[in-house]
């Protein structure tokens, strides 16, 4: 019996440059390895040196896609260097940012990358064809995450109003006004996306894995939180290498991770098994119409999990706008003393849960930095699910096998280029 390799160079439809390589023996599969084949980025090594106030600057520019989350997990993870505590008002407009992130990314991901994988189209393009309404609306929902970005962060990519200590510029109340109008006009939009998706049939595929996301007690957790599996841990954010560890394959540009030599999932549906007792309304009714049972273990339930988590975060949004309109929203200089100190904040990007550890000195440049990003949380899991998932479909043709495992892994909506990062330069 012949050994033969199945090469997936350069993963279709998702953000970066990665492949996948599958050797196996008859129908049996030998070794798989998913390979990130993007140059190292070193974000982490470049920041060192820099003065407390350049690094959200700087670490935004890791993604172009969740830039909001990059910008607002550093500010905080500085603020708590330096023992800076902001307003509510600057919460909530932070948290804003990001269900604007949100809406944006997995409208992205759901209806533009992974939809033709249901439909028989090779791309959101030709899926025009026969669901022209569906890919205008889309677009719509699209420019609605981007304009929340633009009124609360001063543009859709690499934000700049939000800094260390506050913001440089707060929205009119009555442009948070027009939003709030829109996410409710929305709703009907977004309801017309799921109707369509209800209607897919989903692959039946199931493995057990370990779920990581953030928990709050009280609303769902996006923002900040707690450390937590779905197998019941729960710990303070500062513990995460407990929880995370990082290794090097020597056939990677990129780390993966492991929670003590096992493979972890992060993401939309992590978060749903984790937090599902905080969806609101909206919400709720999706997850009810999508049929989903919670927990799953399905990975390709992560393409509807992001569905479920827009109508979350349209209600959330709704909410927060609600309370900023009752806020001053006047403008404060944030009162900022530089000072040595650690500060470790965990967000969860649209991806999955997002590390930054910071070091600072006392005049307040940064001296280590620490970034995982959810993607690398992902890899270990990734091969674990294509091991899994490779006897389901040994017995189709070669081209068969290879759409459905890129279409395995592009559930996962990876963020390659966000997950390629290096500290040392040898």
């Amino acid at each position: 019996m012949t050994s033969s390799n199945i090469e997936l160079k350069h993963i279709a439809r998702v953000e970066g440059h990665g492949s996948l390589y599958v050797t196996t023996k008859g129908k049996k599969l030998v070794d798989v390895k998913m390979s990130v084949d993007e140059g190292a980025r070193l974000f982490e090594a470049f920041l060192v040196g820099r003065e407390f106030r350049e690094v959200p600057e700087i670490a935004c520019r890791i993604c172009a896609i969740c830039s909001a989350s990059h910008r607002i997990v550093s500010t905080m993870a500085v603020e708590k260097a330096m023992g800076i505590k902001v307003s509510e008002q600057d919460i909530d407009l932070r948290r804003l940012l990001i269900w604007g992130e949100y809406i944006e990314s997995h409208i992205l991901h759901a209806l533009y990358l992974a939809l033709p994988d249901y439909v028989g189209h090779e791309s959101v393009i030709s899926a025009m064809a026969d669901f022209p309404d569906l890919v205008k609306i889309a677009l719509k929902l699209k420019k609605l995450g981007n304009d929340i970005q633009i009124l609360t962060g001063g543009r859709e990519v690499h934000q700049v109003s939000v800094q260390v200590g506050g913001f440089s510029i707060y929205p009119e109340k009555e442009e948070l006004e027009k939003m709030k109008y829109r996410l409710i006009k929305a709703r009907a939009d977004l309801q017309k996306c799921v109707d369509v998706w209800a209607t897919l049939d989903e692959i039946p595929f199931e493995r057990q894995t370990e779920f990581l996301a953030l928990r709050r007690d009280d609303e769902y957790a996006l923002v900040d939180g707690d450390i937590a599996t779905l197998s019941g841990i729960r710990a303070p954010v500062e513990e995460y290498k407990k929880y995370i560890q990082e290794k090097i394959p020597d056939y990677s540009q990129a780390k993966a991770c492991e929670h003590k030599g096992e493979a972890f999932f992060v993401g939309a549906l992590a978060r749903l098994n984790i937090n599902k007792d905080l969806l609101l309304p909206f919400a709720k009714k999706v997850l009810d119409q999508l049929g989903i049972k919670l927990p799953s273990y399905n990975t390709f339930h992560n393409n509807a999990a992001q569905l479920i988590e827009t109508a979350q975060v349209f209600e959330m949004a709704e909410n927060t706008i609600e309370r900023l309109l009752k806020a001053d929203l006047e403008w404060h200089e944030p009162e900022v003393i530089p000072k040595a100190g650690k500060g470790t904040h965990i967000t969860e990007a649209p991806r999955g849960s997002l590390v930054h550890s910071y070091e600072f000195d006392k005049k307040g440049l940064l001296t280590k930095a620490d970034i995982i990003a959810p993607t690398t949380m992902n890899y270990v899991n990734m091969e674990e699910d294509v091991r899994a998932f490779f006897p389901q479909i040994a017995g189709k043709n070669k081209d068969e096998i290879m759409f459905n495992l890129n279409r395995l892994i592009r559930a996962y909506d990876p963020c390659i280029s966000c997950s390629c990062h290096m500290t040392e330069v040898i």
